[in-house]
């Protein structure tokens, strides 16, 4: 026998994460396909320890190359979180101090405009310094990535506003601080980073910037609306990975979506193995600086906002061809980490769906549902269609769930759906535009759900099965 769900509790986050990537795959492949994406990779883990990891799609489309969970991304601005962490580390063996003067550290820019700002100052985004440049072509691959005269040259006039007058995001920023931390340790900044972060933590899919690995990285794509005048995924751009040269500590840096789920989870307070201690990891997920985005501020290296409804740490990345996002959650230890490969690659989009997906398995289980054994919950499961949408019967936290795949869920109404009979469920979602309160009937075979009727009376078939019916014209 099953196990039944009266004898259920509310599910422990691991197990809430491991009924989300159950249905993930399935949700997020219907919206690649949907969206013509090239391809996407993921993993989550809680309190440091994997849940699970997994890909779809292409890391290149011509030939075809399925999308691993092995394949490598470049992580874009993930990278300042690596260099906050080496500069925190360097904080905590007295080698350095955020209140440190850029200037002295860094002699080429004594006596310029910016020789004032502190450490600090540019971990957080404070110092007042351009983004990138007049010129940053190198992000459209016009041309290359600055070295290091032309990051000092673009500094020392590069003042835009007053120390700490407003967030001003700037690569150029932490370009320098991977100065600061070769100037205070005497090595370079790609030994520094693998010697204190990448080898204490295992990180043995991350590197600083384009090297060796290059092979194993997927291909990165323009947009769709570039794709011809078909926008078909075939006509996708691919574009080539460039080296980012002295803006590797702002945008270098290459990792999967595994190794940055165990790389964040080392950020949490108590985390085993970590490079930090629980002082430098509160400074920097505190927020330092509003960013003027709603809602987003920014600690020292973190971006720092809410997801669902729950205070997170992390960071984006946009590299021309891939685009990045992860986000850790102290309250529950989850971090989640999502890498796509093109231009408009939605990869927070796709994040924030599962975590509301999260969400609604957390939920208490219906206790209409008491009793009912686990496999006749796991009969009503399926992908539908009609004339008018594709549905999911999914099952999220013990609970069965009307969705849309590839749409994030309104969380706000969406409920689980009540038991009636053996053939037949309830709508509870609270929108009264839509089925509340309305039953669903179900024919089952011997392959599972075969249709479901209702709620609102319209008939949704089994994926595979549907067929648009002719159009009915009245007799002449």
């Amino acid at each position: 026998m099953g196990t039944g769900h009266a004898a259920r509790e509310t599910p422990s986050t691991r197990e809430t994460w491991e009924s989300v990537l159950e249905y993930a795959p399935d949700f997020l492949e219907f919206d690649r396909a949907l969206s013509r994406q090239p391809g996407y990779q993921g993993a989550v883990a809680v309190h440091g320890e994997l849940v699970g990891s997994f890909s779809g799609g292409y890391a290149r489309l011509s030939p075809p190359e399925p999308m691993t969970d092995g394949h490598l991304f470049r992580v874009a601005s993930h990278s300042k979180t690596f260099t906050a962490t080496a500069v925190m580390i360097l904080q905590q063996d007295g080698k350095l101090s955020l209140e440190d003067r850029l200037g002295t550290w860094v002699a080429d820019l004594a006596g310029s405009e910016v020789a004032e700002v502190t450490v600090g100052e540019l971990l957080s985004h404070s110092a007042g310094i351009v983004r990138d440049g007049d010129n940053a072509d190198f992000w459209t691959l016009d041309r290359p990535f600055p070295g290091t005269s032309e990051v000092l040259e673009i500094a020392r006039r590069g003042k835009v506003l007053e120390r700490n007058e407003h967030f001003k995001y700037s690569n150029i920023g932490y370009g320098l601080l991977g100065l600061v931390i070769e100037a205070a340790t005497g090595q370079c900044y790609a030994d520094v980073v693998g010697e204190r972060i990448l080898a204490p933590l295992g990180l043995l899919d991350t590197g600083v910037d384009l090297d060796a690995r290059e092979p194993g990285l997927a291909a990165g794509y323009g947009p769709l609306a570039l794709a011809g005048s078909s926008h078909e995924l075939a006509d996708r751009t691919e574009i080539e990975h460039i080296a980012t040269d002295a803006l590797a500590p702002a945008t270098g840096f290459y990792s999967t979506a595994r190794d940055l789920a165990a790389y964040l989870g080392s950020h949490l307070l108590d985390a085993s193995p970590s490079v930090l201690d629980n002082d430098s990891k509160r400074r920097m997920q505190r927020k330092a600086e509003d960013t003027g985005a709603p809602g987003r501020g920014y600690g020292l290296g973190f971006i720092v906002q809410q997801v669902a409804e729950r205070q997170s740490f992390g960071h984006s990345g946009g590299y021309p061809g891939h685009i990045t996002r992860s986000w850790a959650v102290p309250k529950t230890g989850v971090v989640l980490s999502m890498l796509t490969n093109a231009v408009d690659g939605p990869a927070a989009a796709w994040g924030e769906a599962l975590f509301a997906l999260a969400a609604l398995a957390e939920a208490p289980v219906p206790v209409s549902w008491a009793g009912v054994e686990t496999a006749e919950l796991r009969r009503f499961t399926g992908r539908f269609a009609s004339l008018w949408d594709v549905i999911d019967i999914a099952e999220l936290g013990g609970k069965l769930y009307w969705l849309t795949p590839g749409q994030t869920p309104k969380t706000a109404t969406a409920r689980p759906l009540e038991y009636v009979d053996s053939n037949t469920l309830k709508s509870a979602d609270t929108n009264g535009f839509a089925g509340y309160g309305e039953k669903m009937s179900f024919e089952i075979d011997e392959r599972g759900a075969a249709s479901v009727r209702g709620p609102g009376g319209m008939l949704f078939t089994r994926w595979e099965d549907f067929r648009i019916p002719r159009v009915l014209r009245a007799a002449i």
